[in-house]
């Protein structure tokens, strides 16, 4: 595939793809537009034809070409390929074959059995009843292609199987599609969805690769809904379903709006929230984050208000806190869900939307309401909220709710601080091996342990953009200094950032000032460094001397002493770098 990149890459200017999408004008040696990712009045979205790289400095994203198709369209790396081969002109060949006739003939039996749900939804007048009882519009269930799989009591189990093999798909497909299961003792398979009101579950392409059937006829023996069991082309922790009609409206509305079922998704877009998505038979996981956070880092949770709901919403939180997405709670009303409160009054739906808070103030807010003991409020108030304050990425942020759960339990911003500086010292003792627990731990802060790694990246982007004759020796600086520790290669987007950004600095600063910031950086990679070796062999020496009783590790000595001896040396001098 790298080979179909390199092709691809060959045949488009980065200009050729995003224009398209962003009216752009030229800005010295690059281009210039407003933002496709969020509503800007200023234009801050950069675009380097050089470098075929582009960076939006108000969402903070960038990258090539591949990922500005990968977050505009919302698909993987995969399905961006195809888009600009085809765009290219360029022949992408399939590494196997087989495999790939074999998805194609899973898609087209999804497709085939969609149709086929469709086409059976007018035949059963309680459906379409039910659904109107709902208040799903004609032309919502037609956008939706929401169908129904006939079934006991009115029609046999293997409707849908007969339909379909009638079509020439064979038994095996249908298995591996999940449309059909096995029966024991050698019976023919049956149709796994029967007398259900049948909602198409799509990947980001808009291709169907699952259903979820809710049933017309309740049955004590049978789940009111049933999912697609996972196959090659479904998998739960990776679809979200409506997410393949939301992606524009969570560009335009800039936030994504969760709710918990089918029918709340598809009410909110006929409501006009076009940017609902929601997950099917699984929690909220890292990998549903990151199609959201493409898209947008705002959130919006609207989940049953019930004790499942707020269990739900406290776990779908922690994973895009983790993330650093802005995450807020809608308050719903007891017993009332999206698609209830839609058909009732849609203008109070829409008030409780706009109220959302952060779900820190609503996970205070339900502590308040549910314990009427004052003690016992202010100790679920430390083990439930305190711990997710810490997945804050910003310190000041952190501050904030600090000073929002001491207003609100009655207690001092110092006690709140105390307990959360104690959470932060268990987790930077926690063994990195150990296993997580409930209670959320932050990431270690932004201390002398991410320095070096920040230093790194600015040093990485520096090169490019400074005189050749300097950028060589910072280089070979680096290459030196890389020696003392473990450092990551920045992403796309991250390098892409502080490449246009300290393009636009460097522009406007004498080349002595440009050098200085430079040389600065290097110290600051190099002291960083050996801090965290220094660190970490402490660490070492004081597990060896508890281990060990009175035996002097002197091997961990000695290399502390060098390292210590290394951070007093003399470090890089302007003059002294420039003058070599």
């Amino acid at each position: 595939m790298s080979d179909a990149v390199q092709q691809i890459k060959d045949k488009l200017s980065i200009l050729d793809v995003i224009s398209p999408y962003v009216e752009l004008h030229k800005a010295g040696k690059n281009f210039k537009g407003k933002s496709p990712f969020s509503a800007e009045k200023t234009p801050s979205f950069y675009v380097s034809p050089d470098r075929g790289m582009y960076y939006c400095f108000s969402t903070s994203q960038g990258g090539d070409m591949f990922n500005f198709i990968q977050a505009m369209e919302g698909v993987d790396f995969k399905e961006a390929l195809k888009i600009l081969a085809q765009k290219a002109g360029v022949e992408l060949v399939p590494e196997d074959p087989k495999k790939r006739s074999e998805r194609e003939r899973l898609y087209a039996a999804l497709e085939a059995a969609t149709v086929f749900y469709e086409e059976q939804l007018p035949k059963e007048a309680e459906a379409v009843s039910y659904l109107k009882r709902r208040g799903v519009k004609e032309e919502t269930i037609a956008k939706w292609r929401i169908g129904f799989a006939p079934g006991p009591p009115k029609a046999g189990w293997r409707e849908a199987k007969d339909a379909l093999e009638g079509q020439g798909f064979t038994k095996d497909e249908l298995l591996k599609a999940g449309i059909i299961k096995s029966a024991e003792g050698g019976k023919e398979p049956f149709d796994v969805f029967r007398d259900r009101v049948m909602f198409p579950m799509a990947e980001p392409s808009g291709k169907v690769v699952a259903f979820s059937g809710r049933i017309l006829h309740p049955d004590e023996k049978a789940p009111k809904y049933v999912n697609s069991p996972e196959t090659v082309l479904y998998k739960k922790s990776e679809l979200l379903f409506g997410y393949d009609k939301a992606k524009e409206g969570i560009r335009k509305l800039n936030f994504s709006l969760i709710v918990e079922g089918q029918f709340d998704v598809v009410m909110c877009h006929q409501a006009g929230y076009h940017n609902a998505v929601a997950v099917s038979g699984t929690a909220l996981t890292q990998h549903h984050v990151q199609l959201l956070e493409r898209l947008s880092d705002k959130v919006v949770l609207a989940l049953d208000a019930d004790r499942a709901g707020i269990a739900a919403m406290k776990k779908a939180a922690e994973v895009m806190l983790r993330r650093g997405l802005d995450v807020k709670v809608a308050e719903m009303p007891l017993g009332k869900d999206p698609a209830d409160m839609i058909v009732e009054n849609a203008a109070d739906f829409k008030k409780v939307i706009g109220h959302s808070v952060h779900v820190i103030e609503f996970m205070l807010h339900v502590i308040i309401h549910e314990e009427k003991d004052e003690r016992t409020m202010k100790r679920r108030a430390r083990e439930e909220v305190i711990p997710f304050i810490l997945l804050l990425p910003d310190r000041i942020d952190q501050e904030h709710f600090v000073g929002k759960v001491a207003t609100a339990i009655d207690t001092t911003v110092d006690a709140v601080r105390f307990e959360l500086e104690r959470l932060r010292e268990q987790a930077t003792e926690r063994p990195a091996s150990e296993s997580r627990t409930s209670t959320p731990v932050a990431k270690r802060p932004n201390t002398a342990t991410n320095m070096p790694q920040k230093a790194y990246v600015y040093l990485l982007a520096a090169v490019e953009v400074i005189e050749p004759a300097v950028a060589k020796k910072v280089t070979a600086a680096i290459t030196e200094i890389e020696t003392l520790g473990d450092l990551q290669q920045p992403d796309e987007s991250e390098r892409a950032g502080v490449l246009f950004t300290l393009e636009q600095q460097f522009a406007t600063m004498p080349p002595l000032a440009v050098a200085e910031d430079v040389v600065a950086k290097l110290n600051q990679l190099r002291v960083g460094l050996i801090r965290r070796r220094l660190a970490t062999l402490r660490a070492e020496l004081l597990e060896q001397a508890a281990t060990l009783g009175e035996v002097a590790p002197e091997q961990v000595l000695a290399t502390i002493k060098e390292f210590e001896t290394e951070l007093r040396e003399p470090a890089y001098q302007t003059e002294t770098f420039l003058a070599t």
